[in-house]
Formats: structure tokens, C-alpha cells, sequence
């Protein structure tokens, strides 16, 4: 019995000593500077180009999207249109929601015009700011709203 637990002992002692392996990691600048880096703000303006024809799209719901909950759903709504549709945003959206017996979404139509982002220009009144995480509350080493 001794010798089957001194063989234990030598066996977990022999498989604790083992090579760790070694892990590959990447560092953006923000997160190597621990947010303390300036990020450079330049205000930009856009046009909007809007398409005269309203789209309609339909969408079943799966379970993978329900379970996000109902903003979920029409944002993937929204993405899958616009995929289909073309455009940057929906505007003037409309949706329906179907519901199941349960209370559960079971599909969604959403109506909106399509729209495009064009014309990118500087902003001419507005200087390019530096920001920094305290300069926006985050004093606790937060980085965009993100908390340690």
C-alpha cells in the first residue's frame, strides 16, 4: 500500500512539473498605454441620400436572434433589409411584430426608405480635439464607456 502511494506522489509531482504552453498576445496601443494615449476627434459631416421607393421586408425569427430580445430582432431586421436592399440606414421605420401564443416573436415587417451616406467633409467650424478617458469620465482606466 506504501508503495502505491509513494507512486502516486512521484506521478502527480512528474505531471505537475509539465511545459505550460506559451500563449500569443496582442497589443493595440490603447490597451499597451493602460488608456492613457490622446485619441484625435475630427469632426466629419455627411449628406443623406434617401431613396424615393419604400422597401418592405419580411423576417422570421429564429432562436438564436429571439433570445436577444425584441431590439435584437429588429435591429438584425433592419441589417437584413439593408443587406438586401442596399443603404447605410433605414429611415422612417415602421415595424410589426407577430407574436406566438406564448408571447414569443415569431416574425417581424419592417418598412422604411433606404438611405446612403454621401458627401464626407470636414466639419469647418469645428477643430479636431484630443480625448482622452478622463476628459470623458472614464478616470478609473475604463477605455470608451468599458470598465476594468
Amino acid at each position: 500500500m506504501k508503495k502505491f502511494f509513494r507512486l502516486l506522489a512521484v506521478a502527480v509531482i512528474v505531471t505537475s512539473c509539465g511545459v505550460v504552453a506559451k500563449q500569443e498576445k496582442l497589443i493595440n496601443t490603447a490597451s499597451y498605454s493602460r488608456a492613457t494615449a490622446s485619441l484625435y476627434v475630427t469632426p466629419v459631416q455627411a449628406d443623406l441620400e434617401v431613396s424615393s421607393e419604400k422597401i418592405h421586408h419580411f423576417m422570421e425569427v429564429s432562436d438564436n436572434i429571439r433570445i436577444g430580445g425584441e431590439e435584437n430582432v429588429v435591429k438584425t431586421a433592419v441589417m437584413e433589409a439593408l443587406d438586401v436592399y442596399g443603404g447605410d440606414v433605414l429611415v422612417g421605420l415602421e415595424k410589426q411584430l407577430k407574436y406566438n401564443d406564448s408571447g414569443q416573436i415569431v416574425s417581424i415587417t419592417i418598412s422604411g426608405y433606404p438611405a446612403k451616406y454621401v458627401n464626407f467633409r470636414p466639419c469647418e467650424n469645428i477643430p479636431a480635439t484630443a480625448v482622452t478617458p478622463e476628459a470623458d469620465g472614464q478616470s478609473s482606466g475604463g477605455f470608451f464607456g468599458l470598465k476594468k
